[in-house]
């Protein structure tokens, strides 16, 4: 190449776009030194800075990774202990529950208990009441129902005769 470099210099020496060899001598060994300069000197830090900015990228990757994992693992517990308190919570209401249940049955029963004993009071008083008023209104009753027959037909009728038809008037249940 450099031949023909040199047979286009000697054939048109006017063209001044064309370089000249002393030009192109200086311009390939500065060529060679900045290349062996970059490729030598400036070139490594760069690569050696790229690397370790790399292998800090990979590393906090890992680490973001081993940190999700390791979230991932405590969610997971915090989810089965979650899991855990929800099933001792509910056995723990259904327990609370069941003896509420147990104990409303038997203040229930105690109270329907004392209920069936007070009416059976209240009905022993009353029935007492109702014998007591009725022996003490017999005699009146029958004193009336005498008199009020009497008039009825015209003659006065002895009230121990009228008795046994009010006591059987008032014993009846209707």
């Amino acid at each position: 190449m450099l031949g023909i470099i040199l047979a286009v210099e000697a054939t048109e020496q006017s063209n001044p776009i064309l370089p000249t060899v002393p030009e192109l001598f200086w311009g390939a060994l500065s060529f060679a030194a900045l290349y062996l300069l970059v490729t030598f000197v400036l070139l490594p830090p760069v690569k050696k800075t790229m690397n370790d900015r790399a292998d800090r990228i990979r590393a906090d990757l890992d680490a973001a990774d081993a940190a999700r994992a390791s979230a991932g693992s405590a969610a997971g517990e915090v989810h089965d202990q979650l899991a855990d308190v929800r099933a001792e919570a509910g056995s723990v209401v259904d327990a609370a529950r069941a003896e509420a249940e147990a104990e409303r049955a038997q203040i229930i029963g105690a109270a329907e208990a004392e209920v069936a004993t007070l009416r059976a009071d209240a009905d022993a008083e009353i029935q007492a009441a109702r014998t007591e008023a009725l022996a003490g209104v017999r005699p009146q009753v029958a004193e009336l129902a005498a008199n009020a027959a009497g008039r009825v037909i015209g003659r006065d009728l002895d009230v121990t005769t009228t008795q046994s038809v009010v006591d059987r008037f008032l014993d009846s249940p209707n």
